[in-house]
Formats: structure tokens, C-alpha cells, sequence
């Protein structure tokens, strides 16, 4: 294709995405039960790959365009059974989740001291990469890491606490949700094993620790994941600037998109060594799948969450 007609086309394209008419959808979602807002839930509409988070008191302000009216708007929250529903147009529109009765069932807590023994994930010597909105801001993400039962610590073992490492660029006051989730036995993110946080951090941050609950959280046989999950909420939003440059005699420079932080560490390393995951609107893939933002990368690398664990015996 002519670059001049490419122009031309690149420019039509974020002209007609201005055209269509929007409106904005605005509510609550609440406890079926208790009729109490629920934080920090997530509103996706599936078949466009867009959606938002609910804030702390559980509101929600979506911005959709026309043609989207009457697709099917889900939504999920860590404690809450799924729901499906069409969307419609409407403000203070209440959404009701119903608790799920499975949540934390399998959860077994320390209760005595134990012996600390540090299991480091080495970053030396791996080049590390940001980990931000792999949906490029379109909709809320989640990056999962997995990590074996260690029988060399003997018979049970103890996750204490975990430190989750920030990337070096866009650094940006911001909060997350932390989860500590079981494993299939096809080493796939299955069950919440301990009520999930929300973190807290500032720009300063290079790494947060996260301390478990009581004295460690007992690690199933079949391994478990440290997941962390990006919230859609205003206090997390920030402007990737993007230079597009066309062609040599034109250029489309400061195209702003809007991201939320906080940016994590990745590192890169070998897919045979690795079972790290991403949430698409799909479900749980393998990060193997997601093409990579830079050039540089050999086939067999992958790009895995930089966390570091504190076990206990």
C-alpha cells in the first residue's frame, strides 16, 4: 500500500472513532445479601475487549459506544460468583453479585513459628521488561506466576511472604490486588487460597513485601500461583505518549493513550522453565501466547513476573 494512502487511512480511522455516538453507563454493584458495595470489581464487555474497574465504594462510570448497547457485559470480583447481563443504556444502574460458597474453603493457616528458609528468584544475569496492560489499556489484566510444593523443605511448606518488583520506567503512585491462588494438577490458576489485598504503592517504589496472613499460608502439593491483578480505577490512570511516525515527510506524533499503573517487573526467561499466565477476556492463557512489545526475543524466551518468596517449614 502507497504510504500516502496509509496516512490518509490511519488518520480517517482515529477520526471515525470520534463518531460514534457514546454515552456514558453509571452505577453500583453491591452484595446480593447484604446490599453492601463491593470494591474494586470488574465490568468487561467480552466481544469488544473493553471494560473498567469499580472504585473503592464499589461505582462505576463506563463510557461505551452505541453500537455496543445490548452486548453482553460481565461481570467478576474475587469472592463473587460471575455474572453475565446485557448492556444497557442507563445511569445509577445496581448490578447484584451473589457470594461464591467455595471461596477460601481449602485455606490452612500457621498458627506456630517456624523456621524461616528464603527461596530467591534470581534476577541476575536476565534482562527484565515492563509488564503493564497487556490489553493496552482497553481492559483490566492480571499476570500469574507459579511456583512448585518444595519437598526439600519437608513434608508441609509455608508461604510467608512475597515481594513484588516494580519496572524501573513509569514508576506511578498506584494500587493492585495481590492473590495467593492454588493449582490444577495441569499447573493452571484455580482457587483463592487467602482473602486478597489491596497494595498500596508510591513511585518511589522499586519492590513492595507482602507479609502473609498469621504465620504463612500452607502450600498445597500441586503448587500455587502469586497472582497481581491492575485495577481500572481513576487514581491508577496515566498517559502513554506514542510517536507514530508514518513516513518520512509526515508525521502523527503525541498520540496519547491512557494506561494504568503500576507498571511490573517482567524477566525473561526460558518457556521450558516457566508457567506464568495472563487473563485474557477468554480466560487464563500461557504469556507464551502474548506477542512481545520489543524485537530482541528468541523463540523459546518468555517473559515471566519478577516476585521473590519467603517459605517457611
Amino acid at each position: 500500500m502507497d504510504m500516502g494512502k496509509a496516512t490518509i487511512i490511519l488518520i480517517t480511522f482515529f477520526s471515525c472513532c470520534f463518531a460514534f455516538a457514546q454515552k456514558n453507563i453509571s452505577g453500583t454493584i453491591v452484595n446480593k445479601y447484604t446490599k453492601e458495595p463491593i470494591a474494586y470489581a470488574h465490568l468487561i464487555i467480552p466481544s469488544q475487549k473493553r471494560g473498567t474497574t469499580a472504585d473503592k465504594d464499589g461505582k462505576f462510570e463506563f463510557t461505551v459506544v452505541e453500537d455496543w448497547i445490548g452486548s453482553i457485559l460481565k461481570i467478576t470480583c474475587v469472592g463473587f460468583q460471575d455474572k453475565q447481563m446485557e448492556l444497557v443504556r442507563g445511569k445509577d444502574v445496581i448490578i447484584y453479585l451473589e457470594p461464591s460458597v467455595e471461596f477460601l474453603q481449602a485455606v490452612h493457616l500457621s498458627n506456630e513459628e517456624r523456621q524461616e528458609l528464603v527461596r530467591v528468584n534470581s534476577f541476575r544475569g536476565k534482562r527484565s521488561i515492563g509488564l503493564g496492560n497487556f490489553s493496552g489499556g482497553a481492559y483490566p489484566s492480571m499476570f500469574a506466576r507459579y511456583y512448585p510444593f518444595d519437598a526439600s523443605l519437608g513434608a508441609e511448606n509455608y508461604l510467608k511472604e512475597v515481594s513484588v518488583f516494580f519496572y524501573r520506567e513509569g514508576r506511578h503512585n498506584a494500587k493492585f490486588r495481590f492473590r495467593v491462588v492454588s493449582a490444577t494438577a495441569a499447573k493452571m490458576p484455580k482457587d483463592d487460597l487467602v482473602e486478597p489485598m489491596i497494595i498500596d504503592v508510591s513511585y518511589k517504589q522499586a519492590k513492595t513485601k507482602i507479609q502473609m496472613p498469621s504465620n504463612g499460608i500452607e502450600v498445597p502439593e500441586e503448587g500455587f500461583f502469586i497472582v497481581v491483578e491492575h485495577l481500572f480505577i481513576e487514581e491508577n490512570e496515566f498517559e502513554e505518549i506514542i510517536h507514530l511516525k508514518v513516513s518520512d515527510s509526515l508525521k502523527i506524533t503525541d498520540i496519547k493513550q491512557k494506561r494504568y499503573a503500576p507498571i511490573f517487573k517482567g524477566i525473561i526467561e526460558n518457556n521450558g522453565d516457566s508457567y506464568s499466565y495472563y487473563m485474557s477476556v477468554d480466560g487464563w492463557k500461557k504469556v507464551r501466547k502474548l506477542k512481545m512489545p520489543r524485537a530482541g526475543f528468541k523463540e523459546e524466551e518468555v517473559v515471566a513476573p519478577a516476585f521473590k518468596l519467603k517459605l517457611t517449614n
